[in-house]
């Protein structure tokens, strides 16, 4: 009953952070003006007349975001400062391992922005895991109770080879054929999707299927196969399966990630830690450590 509970807390917490991450890159990739290139002399927006102002703006912003922003700027930089001083640093492997379950949980991304949400990802892991370094820095975990939780949640630390794929399934090699010139023409194959299959499980997601590994029992066997001499981001040429001819396309491909108890001792170390603390302390409770001015 344990392992469950933990794994359902596991699972709502990745998702919580999942959502923050998502909100937080949303906005990424946006291009946003240099304050250099606006004219504060005139409004930065227009509402049937009523204009609104440059310093207005600012003021909003500043007035409901301003503090709470340069916190979680403060946070950052404290949570680095104070890590570079314990000689504190996360896996890299470790943070490869959480990516990959994120990718999975989070679906299909836009192919032009994976490399820049995961990126985002593993500045948050990151920053998440050396706090919770510096929370449990002094808490006393024994060698046994790592081994015994490594021991016991192993599986969980397991990521098997998964691929990412979306399909259009038609009636007859004549359709297959001419879908398949309409992508060498250029087409969008998720438009195909919508327009040509005849599977209605994945029609509304433009054929999307999601992540699967070659164990699934979700996934035509032959899928599988036929990816193995396919590129990230290209699709197959027609072929006969199960439900009639299918163009099958390969997002991504995520490798199998399996770490040893040497790879994820400290890392175990520290998740004991934070369960035996109860409640997680304020990043705040760093500041005394170093000298901080601000303007609140």
């Amino acid at each position: 009953m344990r392992k469950i509970i933990l794994i359902i807390i596991l699972v709502l917490i990745t998702t919580n952070v999942l959502t923050f991450i998502l909100m937080r890159n949303g906005g990424r990739d946006k291009q946003y003006p240099e304050s250099g290139e606006i004219d504060i002399k005139k409004p930065v927006a227009t509402i049937n007349g009523e204009e609104i102002y440059y310093n207005d703006w600012m003021y909003y912003l500043e007035t409901n975001y301003g503090e709470e922003g340069l916190k979680e700027m403060i946070n950052h930089q404290v949570v680095s400062e104070l890590a570079d001083q314990n000689d504190l640093a996360v896996n890299p492997e470790v943070i490869d391992l959480e990516v990959a379950f994120l990718a999975t949980l989070a679906g299909q991304l836009p192919e032009d922005r994976v490399e820049t949400i995961e990126q985002g990802w593993r500045e948050t892991i990151e920053h998440n895991l050396l706090t919770d370094m510096l929370f449990t820095r002094d808490v006393d975990v024994s060698e046994g109770e790592i081994q015994t939780y490594y021991d016991t949640y192993q599986s969980q630390y397991h990521f098997s080879h998964r691929v990412e794929l979306s399909h259009i399934v038609v009636d007859d090699q004549a359709t297959a054929d001419r879908v398949y010139q309409e992508l060498e023409d250029g087409a969008d194959f998720q438009a195909l999707a919508y327009e040509y299959t005849i599977d209605e499980d994945s029609r509304a997601a433009g054929g999307y299927l999601g992540f699967y590994t070659r164990d699934s029992n979700f996934l035509p066997v032959d899928y599988f196969d036929q990816t193995n001499d396919m590129e990230q981001h290209s699709y197959s040429e027609p072929f006969l399966g199960d439900q009639g001819y299918v163009i099958l396309y390969l997002h991504r491909e995520l490798p199998e990630i399996e770490l040893d108890y040497d790879q994820l001792k400290d890392y175990i170390r520290v998740k004991i830690a934070i369960e035996e603390l109860g409640e997680t302390p304020s990043v705040r409770t760093f500041w005394d450590e170093l000298d901080i001015d601000w303007i609140y």
